[in-house]
């Protein structure tokens, strides 16, 4: 099962409200979905929510208004803990533009909407997601493919090389007994 950590600027409803519809139906689609520990403090990343973060595939931010001091954190603390910056996941709107700047952005991917529905939106980003875990599962499946092949031309090797043995060995049990019946 996929995890997906929903982030969002504390002072902004309009992300929170987003944050909490994707938590809901990511929960509906088979996925297991972590919000924010924001009760102890909307500064400071607490311990419980890098837990959150540590125990998930993908973390996802809806970025409408300018980026809190926690969310950094999440997003820093993500960045280190995944290693993988198409793992995390900002979403702009596309007519706004960017609002985010700096260094920062070279830790996730930027993903952008348009008008659509919030329902489509949440439904695109979570089928983008699953696309992207078929992807990487398809290539893990080639390689251990590549893997098993190597090992099957490997053993065909041995294995001719052990039927040239015994036909040398059978070659000269055979001149062997040749010679002794003269």
């Amino acid at each position: 099962m996929k995890t997906i950590f929903i982030t969002y600027n504390p002072k902004s409803e309009a992300e929170r409200t987003l944050a909490t519809r994707l938590h809901t139906i990511g929960v509906a689609s088979g996925f297991k979905m972590y919000l924010p520990d924001r009760f102890n403090s909307e500064a400071i990343l607490s311990e419980e929510t890098k837990i959150r973060i540590s125990q998930s595939n993908y973390v996802v931010l809806f970025s409408i208004s300018p980026l809190s001091s926690v969310v950094k954190q999440e997003i820093d603390y993500a960045f280190n803990y995944l290693n993988d910056k198409s793992k995390i996941i900002v979403i702009y709107d596309k007519h706004k533009g960017k609002n985010l700047k700096g260094d920062i952005t070279n830790h996730f991917t930027a993903f952008y909407h348009d008008d659509q529905t919030q329902d489509a939106l949440l439904k695109e980003l979570l089928e983008t997601i699953t696309h992207k875990e078929q992807v990487e599962a398809s290539k893990k499946q080639s390689e251990r493919i590549q893997e098993l092949q190597k090992d099957i031309d490997k053993r065909k090797k041995e294995n001719a090389a052990l039927l040239g043995l015994l036909g040398v060995g059978l070659g000269l049990l055979i001149l062997s007994g040749g010679t002794s019946n003269k």
